[in-house]
C-alpha cells in the first residue's frame, strides 16, 4: 500500500463504522487490539463477536474478562474460526458467506449495534487467493447491508502484495498494529483508548519500521502502476494530472510530460471521451472522479479517440486515495474493452439470429435437456403438437411420440452420415391426429459440456403423399415410354422393309401403268404410316421433357429454302403457288437449332398446303425491333388461301389429337399432333404462336422465336474508315491456320479473314493443329488458348521446340483471357502476339500486314515478327 494511503488512514474517523482491513505483524499487539476492540464495543452497548482459533481466542478472552463484569461478558460471542472457515477443506467463499448469514440470523431484531472481529483462516492450496478476493467483495456487501462495524484480520505476510492491493477496493479502511491501537473505534467515548506499549523508545522504533515499510510498499505500488497493463492516470487532490503510466502513453499516444498539470476535464476533452449509450445521440464522457456526492469508487463505460484517431471502448474506474471525504488524490484506470465489446456485440447478434431462425423456422424445434424434458420450443412445434410452449415445458418429449423412442432418434442421428437417411417418427397431435416427421438433432454445449440437444422435426406427411404420387406417375410415364419404344421398333422394322422394297420396285422396268399405280399407293400409305409414328414419338418425347435444343451456326435463308424444297413436290401436285419473302434486315447467320426450325416450318407449310385447294401458300420472315442485346427476334408468317378455320375451333387448334374435320367425314390424313408439336417446339425456342383466319378466305399462322447473333466485330466500312482489304497487286498469299474449338468462333474467324481477302484452314484442338502444321508449314497460326485435348500454350511450345517438323509460323494468341499476366504467359510459351476476343478487325489486319511484310522482306517466316505496331489497347493498357 502506498504511503499516501497509509497517511490518509491515520485521519480516518473509524467510529463512523464500516469494513476495516487489519494487517498485523505482532501477535501481542494483535491480541491487545482485538481485546480493546471488543471491550470498547460492549461498553458502548454493542454486541461483540470474535472469530478466531482456539489459542488466540483464549488469550483475548482473558484480556476481555478482566475488564468487563458478568453482564457485560454475556455481550461477547466467541466463534471457532477453524470450524467457521472450514479450514480442513478447500476454502470456498460461498460457504463462508452462508455461515456468516447463519451467525447473524438470531440477532436480526437487535436495535443496538453489532461489531465483529474475524481472523480469516484458510487451507494453503492453489487458487485460494482468488476465493479470498471474492470473499472480501461479498463480505463488504454484507457488512454494509447489516450496518456492522467489522474487522477482517490477516497476518501481514500471509497474503501476496497483489491481493493486498485488490483488498483495498473492498474495504473502507486499512489499519496496521499501531494505527488500530491509536484509533477510537467506539465512537462513544473519546477517553476509550486501545492499549499500547508504554515505552516511548519502542514506539519510536515501531514508527521507524512502519515508515520504512510504507516507503517500500509505496515503491512497490509505483512499480505496480508503472507495469500495469491497463493505462493508469494519477491526479492530486485538486484534480490536476500528476502522471500517467507507460500503458497510458502506448494506448493514447501522449507522454506523461505532455499531459502533466492538466485538469481531469481537459484530459477528457483531449482524448474525446464520450459516454457509451444505446441511443444515437453522442454525449460527453462521464465524470469518473469521485466527489462528496458520489461513492469513493466509480466505474463507467465510455469511448475515446487516441492521438492517431483510433476509437477505443473503455471501462473507466476512478477512486479516491485515502478518505473519501478529504481525499489526498485520485486514480483512474482506463481498461481497453474494445475486443470484449466487439465479442459482446457478435454474441448478441448471434443470439438474435438464433432466436429469429428458431422463431421463423418452418420445421418444429424442440430444446431438450439431459433428462429428455422440453426446455423450449418454437411456433412450428406448437402447431405440430397442438400445445403451447408453456404446456410443453418440463414434460418429456416422448409424451408426443406415437412410435419410437428418444434414444432411437439421438443414436440414429449420431450414427448417420450427412448423406444417410435420417430417422422418422410419428408425432401425436393434441386432437388425436398423427404426423410423420423426419428428425435431426444437434447437441447443446454449455461450457464444453453436453447438457442436452435440439430436435428438429420436419413434417413429411404431405411430402410423402406427394412423393408416392410422383413415383406412381413416373412409373406410369416410364411404362408409357417403354411401350412407345417397343411399338416404334415393332412398327418401324416392317415399315422399313415395305417402304424400301416399294422404292426399289418402282425403279425396276416392266411395270405397267396399273401395277405402278398400285405400288405408288403402297408407298404413299407407308410414308403416311411412318409420319404418324414419328408424330407420336416426337410428341411423347416433348411431353416427357426430353427434347433439348442443339444450337449451332446456321444460314437462315438457306435453311428456310430447304424447308420449301421438301414441300415443293406437294405444292406442284396441287397446282399451288409457293412463295418466300425474307426482309433485308434479317441476319444471314444466327445461332439456333436448324432441325427444330425446319420441323416447325415443314409442319406449318405442310398443313397450309393440305387445306388449300387453289391459290397458294406464302411465307415471310422479318425481325422485331425489341430484342435482348446480342439476340434477334425472328418473326415468321405462313399465309394460305385455303378453307380457313371457324372461330369456335381456333382455341382447340393446338391441342393434341385435335383435327378440324370430323373423323367420319375428314379428307385429310394425320394424327392431329402436328400443331401441338409445333407449339411445344416454338415455346422451347423461347417464342409463341398465334393464328388469324376467315373461313373461305384463308389463314395466317404467325410465330416468333429468339436466336443468338454471332459477334463478327465492326468492319471498316461500318465505321466509315478506309478499306482494310489488301491491294491485289501487293497481296501476298499467307498460309493461315485457325486453331479454335468453338464452331461459332471458327465461323467468325473465317468470315473476318474472308472480308480481308484471306482463307484459312481450321483445327478444332491443339492435337489437330500440330498434325496440320506438320503436313503444311503455315505462315501464321491464330491460336486459341483453351481447347480440348491440348491447349494453346502446350501447342505453341511444341511448335517452337520442333521447327524442322512444324516450321516457324507467326503465332498470335486469340483468347477471351484478359487477366494480368496472360500476355506474358503467351509470349513465354513461344507466341508472337496477343489479341483479345472479340476480335478487332483493324488489329487483325495490322497483324496480317506485319506478317506479310516480314515474310516478303526476309523471303521466309523466321517466327520472330513480334508486334512492332502494338496498339495501345493491347500493349499498354492490358
Amino acid at each position: 500500500m502506498s504511503e499516501r494511503i497509509m497517511e490518509l488512514n491515520k485521519m480516518v474517523d473509524v467510529s463512523a463504522g464500516g469494513h476495516i482491513l487489519y494487517l498485523y505483524d505482532d501477535e501481542d499487539a494483535y491480541a491487545d487490539n482485538a481485546a480493546a476492540y471488543l471491550i470498547s464495543g460492549v461498553r458502548a452497548g454493542d454486541l461483540a463477536i470474535l472469530m478466531d482459533s482456539g489459542e488466540r481466542t483464549e488469550r483475548i478472552r482473558a484480556r476481555v474478562s478482566a475488564h468487563l463484569d458478568e453482564n457485560q461478558r454475556e455481550q461477547v460471542v466467541y466463534v471457532d474460526a477453524e470450524k467457521f472457515y472450514a479450514v480442513h477443506e478447500s476454502f470456498h467463499y460461498k460457504v463462508v458467506i452462508e455461515h456468516f448469514a447463519e451467525l447473524l440470523q438470531p440477532y436480526g431484531d437487535r436495535t443496538t449495534g453489532i461489531r465483529t472481529w474475524a481472523h480469516v483462516l484458510w487451507k494453503a492450496e492453489d487458487g485460494v487467493e482468488s476465493q479470498l478476493e471474492k470473499f472480501e467483495e461479498f463480505a463488504d456487501r454484507s457488512v454494509h447491508g447489516y450496518r456492522l462495524l467489522s474487522v477482517c484480520a490477516y497476518r501481514g505476510g500471509s497474503v501476496s502484495a497483489s491481493l493486498q492491493v485488490k483488498m483495498l477496493r473492498s474495504h473502507d479502511y486499512v489499519m496496521t498494529d499501531e494505527e488500530l491501537s491509536s484509533t477510537d473505534l467506539s465512537g462513544r467515548s473519546a477517553a476509550t483508548v486501545f492499549p499500547s506499549l508504554s515505552e516511548q523508545q519502542m514506539r519510536d522504533e515501531r514508527n521507524r519500521d512502519t515508515r520504512h515499510r510504507l516507503e517500500e510498499v509505496s515503491r512497490q505500488l509505483e512499480k505496480v502502476i508503472a507495469n500495469n497493463l491497463d493505462p493508469v492516470a494519477l491526479f492530486d487532490e485538486e484534480r490536476r494530472l500528476l502522471k500517467v503510466n507507460a500503458a497510458f502513453e502506448r494506448m493514447f499516444g501522449w507522454s506523461s510530460e505532455e499531459l502533466a498539470g492538466q485538469s481531469e476535464q481537459r484530459l477528457r476533452e483531449r482524448i474525446a471521451l464520450r459516454e457509451t449509450s444505446g441511443g444515437s445521440e453522442e454525449r460527453p464522457g462521464p465524470e469518473v472522479l469521485p466527489n462528496p456526492e458520489t461513492p469513493a469508487r466509480k466505474s463507467e463505460s465510455a469511448t475515446v479517440r487516441t492521438r492517431s484517431g483510433r476509437s477505443v471502448d473503455l471501462l473507466l474506474t476512478g477512486f479516491a486515495l485515502g478518505d473519501a471525504g478529504q481525499p489526498g488524490g485520485y486514480a483512474v484506470i482506463y481498461r481497453d474493452v474494445t475486443d470484449f465489446r466487439s465479442s459482446e456485440r457478435r454474441l448478441q447478434e448471434s443470439v438474435e439470429r438464433y432466436t429469429s431462425l428458431k422463431k421463423h423456422n418452418h420445421d418444429a424445434v424442440f430444446s431438450i435437456d439431459g433428462e429428455g424434458r422440453v426446455i423450449n420450443t418454437n411456433p412450428a412445434a406448437q402447431r405440430l403438437t397442438g400445445l403451447t410452449t408453456e404446456e410443453m415445458i418440463g414434460r418429456r418429449f416422448v409424451d408426443w411420440m406415437a412410435s419410437g423412442s428418444l434414444r432411437d432418434i439421438v443414436q440414429e442421428n449420431a450414427a448417420q452420415g450427412e448423406d444417410a437417411m435420417r430417422p422418422t417418427v410419428r408425432i401425436r397431435h393434441a386432437d388425436g391426429g398423427e404426423f410423420e416427421v423426419l428428425t435431426s438433432t444437434a447437441p447443446i454445449i454449455v461450457g464444453g459440456e453436453n447438457v442436452g440437444c435440439y430436435i428438429l422435426a420436419k413434417d413429411i406427411t404431405e411430402h410423402k403423399r406427394l412423393l408416392i404420387e410422383k413415383q406412381v406417375a413416373e412409373e406410369r410415364d416410364r411404362a408409357k415410354s417403354e411401350f412407345l419404344a417397343v411399338m416404334s421398333h415393332e412398327i418401324r422394322t416392317p415399315m422399313n422393309g415395305v417402304i424400301t422394297l416399294t422404292q426399289l420396285l418402282l425403279e425396276t422396268e416392266g411395270l405397267n401403268d396399273q401395277q405402278r399405280e398400285y405400288v405408288e399407293v403402297i408407298r404413299r400409305s407407308g410414308d403416311a404410316l411412318l409420319n404418324i409414328v414419328n408424330d407420336i414419338l416426337d410428341f411423347s418425347k416433348i411431353e416427357a421433357g426430353k427434347a433439348d435444343l442443339q444450337p449451332e451456326p446456321m444460314n437462315l435463308r438457306e435453311d428456310v429454302a430447304r424447308s420449301f424444297d421438301i414441300l415443293l413436290a406437294d405444292s406442284r401436285a396441287k397446282g399451288l403457288e409457293l412463295g418466300l419473302s425474307v426482309a433485308p434486315r434479317v441476319p444471314d447467320i444466327v445461332l439456333a437449332d436448324p432441325n427444330k426450325l425446319r420441323q416447325i416450318l415443314v409442319n406449318l407449310i405442310g398443313n397450309a398446303i393440305k387445306y388449300t385447294e387453289k391459290g397458294g401458300v406464302f411465307v415471310s420472315v422479318d425481325t422485331e425491333e425489341e430484342a435482348p442485346e446480342g439476340k434477334a427476334r425472328l418473326v415468321f408468317r405462313i399465309r394460305d388461301t385455303g378453307v380457313g378455320i371457324p372461330e369456335e375451333q381456333r382455341e382447340h387448334l393446338f391441342e393434341p389429337f385435335y383435327q378440324l374435320d370430323n373423323f367420319m367425314t375428314r379428307k385429310s390424313e394425320g394424327t392431329g399432333l402436328g400443331l401441338a408439336i409445333t407449339k411445344k417446339l416454338i415455346e422451347l425456342m423461347g417464342g409463341e404462336i398465334g393464328v388469324s383466319s376467315k373461313p373461305g378466305e384463308g389463314s395466317v399462322f404467325r410465330f416468333a422465336i429468339e436466336a443468338q447473333l454471332p459477334d463478327f466485330g465492326d468492319s471498316a466500312a461500318d465505321r466509315g474508315e478506309s478499306p482494310l482489304f489488301p491491294n491485289e497487286e501487293e497481296s501476298f498469299s499467307l498460309r493461315i491456320l485457325v486453331a479454335e474449338d468453338n464452331k461459332v468462333n471458327q465461323l467468325v474467324m473465317e468470315r473476318l479473314l474472308g472480308r480481308l481477302g484471306y482463307t484459312a484452314d481450321m483445327a478444332p484442338d491443339g492435337v489437330e493443329a500440330l498434325e496440320a502444321a506438320s503436313n503444311r508449314h503455315y505462315d501464321m497460326i491464330l491460336m486459341d488458348i483453351r481447347m480440348p485435348r491440348m491447349d494453346g500454350f502446350e501447342t505453341s511450345r511444341r511448335i517452337r521446340e520442333s521447327p524442322q517438323t512444324y516450321g516457324t509460323p507467326y503465332i498470335v494468341a486469340v483468347t477471351a483471357n484478359a487477366m494480368t499476366g496472360d500476355r506474358e504467359r503467351c509470349l513465354a510459351a513461344g507466341m508472337d502476339e496477343y489479341m483479345n476476343k472479340p476480335v478487332d478487325v483493324k488489329r487483325l489486319a495490322n497483324l496480317l500486314q506485319e506478317a506479310e511484310e516480314g515474310i516478303r522482306h526476309s523471303g521466309e517466316n523466321s517466327g520472330k515478327i513480334r508486334g512492332e505496331s502494338k496498339s495501345p489497347a493491347e500493349g499498354e493498357e492490358r
